[in-house]
């Protein structure tokens, strides 16, 4: 396996000494290298999406969200798709995942909206969680009101994203069977309850050098969660769900660097195994969050497979 020479010239440049780096990454610290990260290798803007900042009525309060319109858009209902951003569930925002949500908007010329939902570690686990479910809920109920066809939506995330994706279609799904018609889950974090030694993948390619590290995630959850929380619990992983039945078809993309490799993968074969439609698309020679770069080919390559994906699983 070869990585790929776009990605290798990303990572000489993340990869570069740091003279006196900090002992210890506050939260702000870490949240403003994300953005930075994001937003200065996201490419070229897409600029025919049309945008509306709003926010979303729950029983904690208004969620914010960005609600993104394709350039196609009629008077026909459009299919919605939910779209909730990575970042450790501590990291991010819709502002990052500005330039990705807009590509993804045109390729599958489909609604999305994009979640800004609470982040740890001022808002524990399940704060974020309940914010996504709330502005899901509401999609289902009253869509319509955005030009929404409410037989035809789905949920994707990103990293934590596709953690939370899974997590609330399976809520839905197992109340309401069927009504999250599609799930697309990009490099999700899918277990925290095992030691990173069982990921043969978290081993190889999760020392640092390939974006995102061991060291990372256990400060991701470390910000999300509480200690007191049962890491086994299949809200937080995934791969713990004892019945995976209520999912929708599945769409999975990871890159073969990445150190959430084995865990997707696994993820992928027990809902195939469980009956559930899976596809699982390998992108062998790069790394985690790749896709929110679009100054990569493969990324861009990516988006368009996603976009039509979209398409078919959301079709009339």
């Amino acid at each position: 396996m070869t990585i790929d020479p776009q990605t290798a010239a990303i990572l000489d440049i993340l990869n570069q000494p740091v003279a006196d780096p900090p002992v210890e990454v506050t939260i702000i610290e870490a949240r403003t290298g994300a953005d930075a990260l994001f937003t200065g290798f996201a490419g070229d803007k897409v600029a025919t999406c049309e945008t509306q900042d709003c926010q979303i009525p729950s029983p904690d309060g208004a969620v914010p969200v960005r609600i993104y319109t394709p350039p196609q858009a009629g008077d026909i209902p459009l299919p919605l798709v939910i779209f909730f951003h990575g970042g450790g569930w501590s990291l991010g925002n819709v502002a990052a995942y500005d330039s990705l949500v807009r590509a993804l908007c045109v390729e599958s010329n489909a609604l999305f909206i994009s979640v800004d939902y609470r982040l740890g570690p001022e808002h524990k686990y399940p704060a974020g969680l309940r914010d996504c479910r709330a502005v899901t809920n509401w999609a289902l109920a009253q869509g319509t009101e955005i030009g929404v066809d409410p037989d035809r939506i789905a949920v994707m995330g990103d990293s934590a994203g596709g953690t939370l994706a899974t997590v609330v279609a399976h809520q839905i799904n197992r109340a309401d069977p069927g009504r999250v018609k599609a799930q697309v889950l990009i490099y999700p974090v899918m277990d925290l309850s095992r030691p990173h030694d069982h990921y043969p993948s978290r081993m190889t390619f999760g020392n640092g050098e390939y974006l995102l590290s061991r060291d990372g995630i256990d400060a991701a959850e470390n910000w999300y969660l509480s200690p007191s929380e049962d890491r086994n619990a299949p809200e937080i992983s995934p791969l713990r769900q004892p019945d995976l039945t209520p999912l929708p078809p599945t769409l999975m993309v990871v890159g073969g660097y990445d150190p959430l490799l084995d865990e997707t993968v696994q993820y992928h074969e027990d809902l195939q195994k469980a009956g559930v439609a899976s596809e699982l698309l390998r992108y062998e020679g790069t790394i985690h969050a790749f896709l929110s770069f679009g100054c990569l080919d493969i990324a861009r390559e990516a988006r368009r497979y996603i976009g039509a994906q979209l398409r078919r699983l959301l079709a009339t």
